[in-house]
């Protein structure tokens, strides 16, 4: 099994990323039915950043949140 940090360098190669997600997009996910704790870093490709799946199955979280993600 891939660790957090192999599978954001395998999706994102030389990218900037937190595996740290913050507080509030969590709260939201939370509240709309998704743990994307294990599926998602929070990449630095823009000033304050975005969330950014690195599985399938934070694919899948991604289309169902669709422009809050």
């Amino acid at each position: 099994m891939k660790t957090k940090g192999e599978c954001a360098q395998e999706r994102y190669p030389n990218e900037t990323y937190d595996a740290a997600l913050p507080q509030s997009w969590l709260d939201y996910c939370f509240t709309n039915g998704f743990d994307p704790r294990p599926h998602f870093v929070w990449l630095y490709d823009s000033l304050m950043g975005r969330p950014a799946p690195i599985t399938e199955e934070g694919d899948r979280i991604s289309s169902l949140l669709g422009e809050n993600v």
